[in-house]
C-alpha cells in the first residue's frame, strides 16, 4: 500500500505550482540525500535530529538557546536532547552555577552524524550548481539569502 504522504508530495495540482510547493520539492530532495544510508551509520535520527544536532556550537549550548534558535518550544526541544542522548548523539550536564540550566554539547558520535549530513548537502548543491551552473546557482543561493532576511 502506498503512504498518503508519498503519493500527496508527487500529485500534480495548484499547491505544487506555488512557491511553497517547489521549496518543498527542493527540501524533499535534499532530506532524502541525508537519509540514504543514515539508518544503517546513525540509527534513530531524522532529519530534524541532524538540524538540532548542527545548531549545538562546539562549547555546546542551554537547551533555552537551542530552542530560541529553533524556534521550539523548551520542552519540546529538551524530548529532542532526551532522544539524542539516550542514542549517543549528545550529552548534557546541569550547570554548578544554576542547576535549572541545562549544557548540551554534541558527542563523537554527534560530530560524525553532523558530518554526515553536511556531506549529504554538500553533494545536493555540488549536483544543482551542475544542473543550473555556477553563475545560476549563485544567484539561487543569494536571492534565499535575501528572501530568509
Amino acid at each position: 500500500m502506498t503512504s498518503v504522504n508519498d503519493v500527496s508530495s508527487r500529485l500534480p495540482g495548484p499547491w505544487s505550482e506555488h512557491v511553497a510547493g517547489l521549496l518543498g520539492g527542493a527540501l524533499r530532495r535534499l532530506r532524502e540525500e541525508i537519509l540514504a544510508d543514515s539508518e544503517d551509520r546513525f540509527p534513530g535520527l531524522r532529519v530534524s535530529h541532524y538540524r538540532l544536532l548542527e545548531m549545538i556550537p562546539p562549547g555546546g549550548a542551554r537547551i533555552t538557546d537551542l530552542a530560541e534558535v529553533a524556534l521550539m518550544t523548551k520542552q519540546g526541544l529538551g524530548q529532542h536532547v532526551d532522544y539524542l542522548q539516550r542514542l549517543g548523539y549528545v550529552e548534557s550536564d546541569r550547570l554548578r552555577a544554576d542547576r535549572r540550566v541545562r549544557l548540551v554539547r554534541r558527542t563523537v558520535k554527534g560530530e560524525e552524524a553532523v558530518t554526515h549530513s553536511r556531506t549529504a548537502i554538500e553533494r545536493v548543491e555540488q549536483l544543482w550548481s551542475e544542473h543550473l551552473g555556477p553563475e545560476r546557482y549563485a544567484a539561487f543561493r543569494e536571492t534565499l539569502r535575501e528572501l530568509g532576511n
